[in-house]
Order: C-alpha cells, then structure tokens, then sequence
C-alpha cells in the first residue's frame, strides 16, 4: 500500500487506558467466557482460562455476585451469569445480526482456512480488531483491541469499501481537516477503493512488513457499525493463496447471512 495512504496514522495497541480499569474489564472478560462456554463455571476455572491468580479471581467473582451480574450455587461452588444480563444481551443480539451469526461466522471461516481470523469495527478514524481466531501453532499476528488506521489498511479499506462515493469522500474530509490541503487523500483512496471493489476484497501488507492481510466488510446491521472479517499472517501463509481464502470468506459470509447468489 502507498505512503500516500498509510501516512497519518500509526498502529495504537490496548493496554494503556486498559491498565487504568482492570477490574471493569477482567469482568467484562469474564462475561465474555461464560457467554463462549455456555455452562456455570467453578472459580478454579475462570482463573485457569485467564491465568489469573486464585485470590484474584473469588475477589472479582465475589464482586460480581454482590452487584447481581453472576448467581453462586454453594452447594456446587459454581458460578453462572444472572438475569440481569438478559435484556443487555437481547439489545446486542438484535444490534449486531440477531444471534451469534458473528461469532459463528468467525468460527467457520476459522475452521475452515485454519488462519488467524479477525472481526474488526469501525471506531471513529481507525479500525479495531475485536475478536481473533488462531492456530496454536502460528505465532500471534492480531492482538484483541489493537487499532489500525482507517485510512491506509487493509481492514479500513474494506470498511470503506462497502460505503458510498460520497460518504468515503466526507470521512476523508473529516478525518483530514486540519491539512493544510484536506483533498489531498482522496485521489489515492479513491483509486485504491476503486480496486477494492473490483476484486471484491481488500488486500495488502501489514505492519511487520513480512505479514499480509485479506478483509470483507460484512452486509450492514441494525447499529450502523462497518464490520469487517478478515485474514492475517505470514505473507507466505495469506499472500501465497489469496484468491482460495478470499473465495472461503465469501462462501461462508454468504451461507451465514443466508445471501442468495443472483
């Protein structure tokens, strides 16, 4: 990808507001693990899924039954998620596809290429990796909440992709408002999006250079959030068989959104 395009912004990764709120996000992570498993858990297995210490782990699972989000069986010492849940699980469902098409969408694509598969959305002028899929025996190529800018990678340009000439033309003037020349972009992006659209997936390096990247914007939800499925890896691994995972994400995009070839 040109420097055109990639300057402006560099790759930001999680951790620094993270370290600020880690109790509010250890909980939320562990919302997430009982949502993926889908049985109560005892307290020895939520630390082990996280590497948690024991101490830590009935510390926050304590605080959790106090404040009504997990219900604790003392006769079973297990914990499970508690009513209180419902309605915010019913609001996301219905926000994002209805069900868990998302995540089975992720699992299938996985599955099948047995690739690093990443979910990302759109958070303002970057791109954010929301959830990841990976070998065991593949190195770790996306990290959960990393952000890539919006303009100039891989994942953004099939974001933009799926968006009209003249939305793509008002992100960029927001985005480059304070240039001295806030038109300068949009020539390249528009010739690169052009291409996107054609092939009918973006593609292109990542940072390390040595990496490759395949992305699809998934058909629009109820929430108006771009959300984009992708490969990443060794460029040998994506790169070298670009067109058959290409082909594997729309199949599999296809059949679980239930599209209909024309």
């Amino acid at each position: 990808m040109s420097d055109s395009l990639r300057r402006g912004g560099q790759a930001k990764l999680p951790g620094i507001r993270r370290n600020l709120a880690k109790s509010a996000t250890r909980a939320l992570d562990v919302l997430e693990h009982f949502a993926a498993v889908k049985r109560p858990l005892r307290a020895i297995e939520v630390g082990q899924a996280f590497g948690w210490r024991s101490s830590s782990t009935d510390q926050l699972l304590k605080t959790m039954v106090d404040s009504g989000y997990l219900i604790f069986e003392g006769a079973r010492k297990l914990y499970r998620p508690s009513p209180r849940l419902v309605r915010f699980g019913a609001w996301l469902a219905a926000d994002y596809y209805g069900g868990e098409r998302l995540y089975r969408l992720l699992n299938l694509v996985h599955n099948r290429s047995g690739q690093v598969v990443t979910l990302s959305i759109r958070q303002d002028d970057y791109m954010q990796v929301v959830d990841v899929l990976q070998p065991l025996n593949i190195p770790h190529s996306a990290v959960r909440g990393v952000k890539v800018p919006l303009i100039g990678s891989t994942i953004g340009s099939a974001c933009l992709a799926a968006r009209s000439d003249a939305e793509i033309r008002q992100i960029i003037a927001f985005l480059d408002r304070h240039r001295a020349d806030p038109t300068e972009r949009v020539p390249a992006v528009m010739a690169h999006i052009a291409i996107t659209r054609t092939r009918g997936y973006a593609a292109g390096s990542t940072l390390p250079d040595d990496t490759w990247a395949i992305a699809m914007a998934l058909p629009p939800c109820e929430s108006g959030v771009g959300v984009v499925l992708g490969f990443a890896g060794p460029a040998a691994s994506i790169r070298n068989h670009e067109a058959t995972l290409a082909a594997l994400m729309r199949r599999s995009i296809d059949e679980v959104f239930d599209i209909v070839a024309p």
